[in-house]
């Protein structure tokens, strides 16, 4: 009897790794297993065992001496046999890995050397973006609107966007495509996407085209950047509309293109040119809704614009962003449908009719440039998200898209009209409201330009941040004004913000008046 009691009692001291430290909260909300497992891998990452104690106990000996079931020890030693800390060898017991899993993964720690301290080499090219913000300020995206209610433009109502209907396409698309979803792509985009957008916008923007035109990109940054660098070398001329969309101008920087401005008037873009002003390669344009200002381009202005980019072999960049929010008539043609002569490169996004965050854009390329923008779009990034872009297409064909178009359209009427009134009523004494026939933003002109300065302190301070109308400008010189959007902003949110605004306003010119009157 001595003897088999000792047997067991000897090959228990060769295989406990220290397991004493193992404590276990029965209180806690972390399952037990959970617990254990956790432990005994830390306790194996250490390290604090040698060769010959590399041999764990028994679970029902692990079990008792822990006072937990068995059950709960083969659950966390399971995991870590899945994970590759423990071995099993029939017939001898479970053993810790020779080779633990961090092993492949931790690199090992370099040397540390004194830094040296010496200014980065920035390239011009990122000296060229102009762009002054730094750090965290990137963290709100190209907007810069954070939470809140701030009625910062060109932000959409993405809280209506159809989750549950997303999430049952969604779950549709994989079933039905499985793995095929999950691989590298069509660098073109999804087949079934670029004849369902062909489809739309040759029945609702009068565009002319086929799905082997479209190239579906990561929004419209993209789209212009693959454009400019298809059809432009690094020096040559651009014109783009002044004031602008602020990320035309940085994008065309990045691809070292030579900004020209154009100004706006009320028909769109000046296409009239000095002798000394260098013909452009692209022109880049907003003619459904000009950016910020609001601006229909007229149809007299279109014919113009498309006889001069065709008399001197230029690209008109048509980026046709909230056309489908038109509020006033029917919208006019696109330009690609009026262009007989291949010069126009149509770009949209669904940014703005669902959501920012899918990334999703397409061009309609003219027939001579369809492989070079698939070139470029290949080298960048290879494509958008497979499952994304398989979601919409079903999204598009099922009709729930028109669906949402015409639903959001009505809700945003809605706003614009609340929000017009509500402007009026309430800061229409300081401001003059310039109402556009479509789009998502509202340009306010001052009574007063010598209140600028103030109105814009208090807009930063009380956080209702509508942009300056100057921030958008290159050369131009406008007279004081703010952007206002209104899309995002239920009813009782958009009065309460502009009821924030004057009161601050009306306080604001109270104090100046006490002041002048204490002198």
């Amino acid at each position: 009897m001595p003897k088999r009691k000792s047997r067991p009692q000897k090959r228990r001291r060769r295989s406990i790794i220290a397991f004493e430290m193992i404590r276990l909260d029965r209180t806690a909300t972390e399952p037990l297993h959970e617990q254990l497992y956790r432990q005994i891998r830390d306790e194996l990452k250490s390290g604090r065992f040698s060769d010959g104690s590399s041999r764990l106990p028994s679970s029902r000996t692990l079990a008792t001496d822990r006072g937990i079931s068995r059950s709960t020890v083969r659950l966390a030693l399971s995991k870590l046999h899945a994970e590759g800390y423990l071995l099993s060898k029939p017939g001898s017991g479970t053993f810790v890995a020779n080779l633990l899993p961090e092993t492949f993964l931790t690199a090992d720690q370099p040397k540390t050397y004194q830094p040296v301290q010496r200014l980065a080499r920035i390239s011009d090219r990122v000296k060229a973006i102009p762009d002054a913000r730094v750090g965290n300020q990137f963290d709100l995206g190209a907007t810069g609107a954070g939470p809140g209610i701030s009625l910062v433009p060109s932000i959409p109502a993405v809280d209506e966007f159809p989750i549950a209907v997303w999430e049952r396409l969604r779950a549709q698309v994989l079933a039905k495509k499985g793995v095929n979803l999950l691989r590298y792509s069509s660098n073109r985009g999804d087949l079934d996407l670029r004849k369902a957008i062909a489809a739309y916008l040759c029945d609702f923007r009068a565009a002319r085209c086929h799905a082997d035109q479209i190239v579906i990109v990561a929004g419209m940054q993209q789209a212009m950047l693959i454009s400019a660098m298809a059809v432009l070398n690094p020096g040559e001329a651009a014109w783009i509309e002044d004031p602008c969309y602020q990320q035309t101008q940085r994008v065309l920087s990045l691809a070292g293109v030579k900004i020209i401005p154009k100004p706006i008037d009320n028909q769109g873009i000046v296409i009239a040119r000095s002798p000394k002003e260098p013909l452009p390669r692209m022109i880049y344009v907003t003619p459904s809704h000009q950016f910020p200002l609001g601006v229909t381009m007229t149809f007299q202005r279109r014919t113009a614009l498309l006889d001069f980019a065709r008399a001197h072999n230029a690209f008109v960049f048509e980026d046709d962003y909230d056309a489908e929010f038109r509020f006033v008539g029917p919208p006019l043609p696109s330009l690609q449908g009026m262009d007989n002569a291949g010069r126009v490169i149509y770009a949209g996004t669904v940014s703005k009719i669902l959501c920012p965050s899918l990334r999703l854009g397409y061009i309609v390329a003219p027939e001579p440039l369809i492989d070079s923008f698939v070139k470029i779009r290949s080298a960048m990034d290879q494509h958008s998200s497979p499952i994304d872009q398989a979601t919409l297409a079903r999204f598009i064909t099922e009709g729930f898209f028109l669906s949402h178009i015409k639903r959001m359209r009505k809700i945003y009427a809605e706003r614009r009209d609340f929000f017009i009134k509500q402007f009026n009523e309430l800061l229409g004494d300081r401001f003059t409201l310039q109402v556009p026939e479509a789009g998502l933003n509202i340009v306010a002109w001052l009574k007063r330009e010598e209140d600028f300065p103030m109105i814009k302190g208090i807009t930063s301070e009380i956080g209702v941040r509508p942009s300056t109308l100057s921030f958008f400008c290159i050369q131009a010189k406008l007279k004081p004004a703010f952007v206002f959007g209104f899309a995002a902003w239920t009813p009782t949110q958009i009065r309460e913000s502009l009821v924030k605004l004057a009161s601050a306003l009306s306080n604001r010119a109270k104090d100046l008046n006490q002041g002048r009157q204490s002198r």
